[in-house]
């Protein structure tokens, strides 16, 4: 098929749905980008913005279940249960526990590589004419720790970091000072990664990507898809207000995506696994890099006029109202972390990350119909990994030659 006539038709605007659309618009298809809502705020805006190779490693690693009652109890537990809908949730979080073993971190963590690795220079081509280059900052990340032995706890997850090629620089007390004023005396060690970086503004980001898109060509429309429907050489999409048709479609509205994959095929079970920030400005303490907190399990950002707090881990209903105990321990541990630290005003947010039982996306084909495509369950790393996921699936919708090979992927995996 001539490529300047394939049709598609791409179902969420996230940065897994524009990444997508701007590598098959640039390849010269006519692309439809619909999504419900374009003025929202997914969890591409919501999240840490960071850019990070160093995020191959999932949440889930051996020792991780004798965690548990920790996390859940402690009052400065980064994880939260939410009656009833976790009841439904415990199956979904047994076999989710089950990863935890060094071989399954190892395979997961190999195949997430492949997603992350040089994710600067991803952002750099996907963003390249258009007016999102300009949000994208280069910076080292550091990791704090209380003390060497916290870190030393965390050797494991280190040395996958290492054989996958990242160098790691020890700051001792007196540096880390210097790198980080007004920290806490509690933090006595940190670790440095060189050459990552973060998305200094993701809303405005993800717009400018959206409008590069639209000055390509490219067709938005603001609207529900209620139904996909194959037929014989195209397949049908049934929005609430319109008909439409396509060569091909593509899902990829995160943990919504799951209405119409389990039509097609797809048994891999996914949750969603809700996060939150807590963004306070004009800060009289300002920050230079990323900093993931390894005690608090805490992603902090530095932002225009202040910072952002990132993290947590909640499972429950999708349609339960936002916890306020998580606003109000993200708060506290920036006091903690920061205890001379003032700020302005504040903005809170939370949102859903579509999270798989084996903490790898679900990139590829439907095999109960090839013209149905989808790319989704990114957990936490949905920006890092969005245009290098929009490139593979891109590839393989149009049978490239140099197609990934997207088996670890798969959408028939269970």
């Amino acid at each position: 098929m001539n490529l300047e006539k394939k049709n598609i038709i791409i179902v969420g605007a996230g940065i897994i749905g524009i990444s997508s659309a701007l590598y098959l618009i640039r390849r010269g298809c006519k692309i439809t980008l619909i999504d419900k809502d374009f003025k929202g705020k997914p969890a591409s805006y919501g999240n840490a913005s960071w850019l990070s190779g160093p995020s191959i490693t999932p949440v889930v690693m051996p020792g991780m279940f004798s965690k548990i009652p920790k996390m859940l109890f402690s009052k400065d537990g980064p994880l939260f249960f939410r009656f009833p809908g976790i009841l439904k949730t415990i199956p979904f979080l047994l076999k989710y526990l089950s990863y935890a073993k060094v071989d399954k971190v190892e395979y997961i963590s190999k195949h997430l590589a492949s997603l992350l690795l040089d994710s600067i220079g991803e952002h750099k081509k996907l963003a390249e004419g258009t007016k999102a280059i300009k949000w994208i900052e280069e910076s080292p990340f550091l990791f704090v720790y209380k003390n060497k032995d916290d870190f030393i706890k965390d050797s494991f997850t280190w040395e996958i970091r290492k054989k996958h090629g990242f160098n790691i620089i020890e700051i001792e007390k007196n540096e880390l000072n210097n790198l980080l004023p007004g920290l806490s005396n509690e933090y006595q060690f940190a670790v440095k990664i060189n050459d990552q970086g973060y998305i200094s503004n993701s809303q405005n980001y993800l717009d400018d990507l959206i409008n590069g898109f639209k000055e390509l060509g490219g067709e938005i429309i603001e609207d529900e898809v209620v139904d996909i429907i194959s037929k014989e050489n195209k397949v049908e999409i049934k929005t609430k207000n319109n008909n439409l048709n396509a060569d091909n479609v593509l899902v990829s509205s995160g943990i919504y995506s799951e209405s119409f994959s389990k039509k097609f095929g797809i048994q891999v079970p996914m949750q969603s696994e809700r996060g939150y920030h807590l963004e306070l400005f004009e800060t009289n303490i300002r920050i230079k890099y990323p900093i993931m907190n390894g005690y608090l399990k805490l992603a902090i950002t530095p932002r225009p006029t202040g910072i952002r707090f990132a993290g947590l881990v909640e499972f429950g209903s999708i349609n339960s109202k936002p916890n306020n105990k998580a606003y109000e321990l993200l708060l506290r541990n920036a006091k903690s972390m920061f205890p001379g630290i003032t700020f302005d005003h504040k903005q809170e947010w939370s949102g859903h990350r579509p999270s798989t039982v084996d903490s790898l996306p679900i990139i590829g084909p439907s095999k109960i119909d090839n013209k149905v495509f989808f790319a989704y369950g990114h957990h936490h790393i949905g920006l890092t990994a969005g245009p290098k996921t929009g490139e593979m699936i891109g590839k393989n919708i149009l049978r490239d030659n140099d197609q990934y090979d997207l088996t670890p992927y798969s959408s028939d995996r269970r």
